[in-house]
């Protein structure tokens, strides 16, 4: 007698079970025409299911459901019916059809007692295509609930939480909801809609919800689209995909095509709203743009209106050459708004430069400080409260900035060296010792850049520093090189 009962296993729903379970008794009885029959009916009575099931929230699928029960109650056989319109609906392929198309035929032949007995291998054979086709599958939505969850999702507002990780959850939940087939065409079709609500300010709450749901059904439903689809895509949907795929995992997987498109598409953008090219910065700190893209990219930033440049809020690193010319350019209505960036994006923006462009940084705020400009004496001020807080090497390069320049020339700024010493006065011991040996050793090994060691800068500095005990390594430097000087000034003289 043919064993089915392998089969019952992999029956995804338990209320598909117990008519499978009468086949699986029925074939160990050697009732092989039982057992035919009942494994059709576990197939037909499971399709049903499913459409009660899917009009729940599925209006057509409700269509479908009273069609069945006014047959059944006009005392007419409804399996094919229910067969063709699994089809039509989506439950089933065109291949499972004809399959089951077939079982159902021979049910109606072997049902009839004076009709030849299926063969074991026959009921076998049935038990593994209904299991298949139908039992092992989950409950799957088609299109008309997708267009009920569209119209939720881009009219009501309060459908849905509008944080992301709530929009994320529910998203996943969707995807095992809908059939896997129109998870394209669903997409595609919510795209369409979030494109033309992208510049609408009133409708923002329900862009905001599109990125993170398209985000999260994206990386749950796996690879959907070829690199021309996306492509294409990428140039009728530019406003919603730039937001949604301008992440490392989807922006690697759409094709370098389809990347350039959107990446041009933000630039070209950005002058009109700069926040854009956070999506691109994103990228370029994952390391996911390609060369080409960055150089276009950079190029974009150094090009920019300050303004805009201010209004983008992008990453240090992206603008620091840009910034630095804007410290360097000795206009108080250039610099401030560069160090107010600087300020705004706080320590650990800075933190993520390399250790250098750190120093070279703190130089040219101490610089900008220095000069009179309102904005740095302010960010002085705020690192001489939290200066723990901050990068030692940020702060390292505003502390040699006072004594050394980039050139290793040794000249003396003491305009702001009570507010620098105050800032390493509250550093740990062992970070204000490795700055100040630093700083003593750079003046030991500078050249002397003018005579302000010999002037009422010298006196000031000594005065400043001999307020903590801890710069007597600077003074003392201070000292030899000053000496140094006058030794060599008097050699000169007596070289006349």
């Amino acid at each position: 007698m043919p064993d089915i009962s392998l089969y019952a296993a992999r029956i995804h729903d338990d209320e598909d079970r117990p008519l499978f379970d009468d086949a699986v008794k029925a074939a160990e009885a050697g009732a092989l025409r039982g057992a035919y029959v009942m494994v059709w009916i576990s197939c037909a009575e499971s399709i049903k299911r499913r459409f009660r099931e899917a009009q729940k929230r599925d209006g057509a699928a409700g269509k479908i459901v009273g069609e069945f029960d006014q047959k059944e109650k006009d005392h007419k056989s409804v399996d094919k019916f229910v067969l063709d319109k699994a089809r039509e609906y989506g439950f089933i392929t065109d291949t499972a059809h004809a399959i089951l198309l077939n079982i159902y035929e021979m049910r109606c032949i072997y049902g009839h007692p004076y009709e030849q007995a299926p063969l074991p291998e026959q009921v076998s054979h049935a038990a593994a295509m209904v299991v298949e086709h139908v039992l092992s599958q989950p409950v799957r939505l088609r299109h008309g609930y997708a267009d009920s969850l569209l119209k939720s999702l881009i009219q009501y507002k309060n459908f849905l939480d509008d944080q992301g990780p709530v929009v994320a959850t529910f998203a996943g939940e969707i995807v095992l909801k809908i059939d896997e087939r129109i998870h394209a065409w669903f997409l595609d079709k919510y795209w369409k809609e979030l494109e033309k609500i992208a510049d609408d300010a009133s409708q923002k709450l329900f862009f905001r919800r599109g990125i993170y749901f398209c985000r999260a059904m994206l990386a749950k439903s796996g690879p959907l689209f070829t690199p021309d689809d996306w492509h294409a895509a990428a140039g009728k949907y530019p406003k919603i995909l730039i937001p949604v795929v301008l992440g490392k995992p989807l922006f690697a997987s759409i094709g370098e095509r389809a990347q350039d498109s959107l990446i041009g598409f933000a630039l070209d953008q950005s002058s009109e709203r700069a926040t854009i090219l956070q999506y691109v910065d994103g990228l370029m700190q994952e390391q996911a743009l390609s060369e080409r893209q960055k150089d276009r990219f950079l190029k974009c930033v150094d090009e920019m209106e300050f303004g805009d440049l201010r209004s983008a809020r992008l990453s240090l690193g992206v603008c620091f050459k840009r910034l630095l010319a804007e410290l360097k350019s000795h206009n108080w209505y250039k610099q401030q708004p560069a160090v107010e960036i600087i300020a705004g994006t706080g320590p650990e923006e800075i933190r993520k430069l390399d250790t250098q462009d750190q120093i070279v940084l703190g130089r040219n705020v101490l610089q900008v400080a220095d000069g009179g400009e309102r904005s740095a004496r302010r960010l002085l001020v705020d690192l001489g409260e939290s200066p723990k807080l901050w990068p030692e090497p940020f702060i390292q390069g505003i502390a040699i900035e006072c004594f050394v320049n980039e050139a290793d020339q040794v000249r003396l700024k003491c305009d702001r060296l009570k507010l620098v010493l105050k800032i390493l006065d509250g550093l740990d011991e062992s970070v204000r010792e490795a700055i100040v040996t630093m700083i003593a050793k750079a003046i030991s090994e500078g050249t002397p850049k003018d005579l302000s060691l010999l002037n009422r800068e010298f006196d000031e500095t000594c005065a400043v520093l001999d307020a903590h005990s801890w710069t007597a390594g600077v003074r003392e430097a201070i000292e030899r090189r000053k000496i140094e000087l006058v030794i060599g000034l008097n050699d000169e003289d007596d070289d006349e």
